[in-house]
């Protein structure tokens, strides 16, 4: 089985980039109890939008 999720792991605020670390980060580890990482990318978003949020692709397998 293959699982694919796009979780925000950062921001250019500093208290938010702590806030979405901090999010990203439990919901991996209650991910990663039946799931194995196999790997991850940066997602880039376009250049048009004024979202400063950092995200991440995670490929997940059992």
């Amino acid at each position: 089985m293959k699982k694919k999720i796009m979780l925000i792991v950062g921001s250019t605020s500093w208290w938010k980039n702590l806030k979405y670390r901090k999010e990203a980060a439990t919901k991996l580890k209650n991910l990663r109890k039946g799931w194995k990482l196999k790997k991850k990318e940066f997602y880039k978003p376009s250049k048009d939008t004024i979202d400063t949020k950092i995200y991440k692709k995670y490929y997940l397998y059992k």
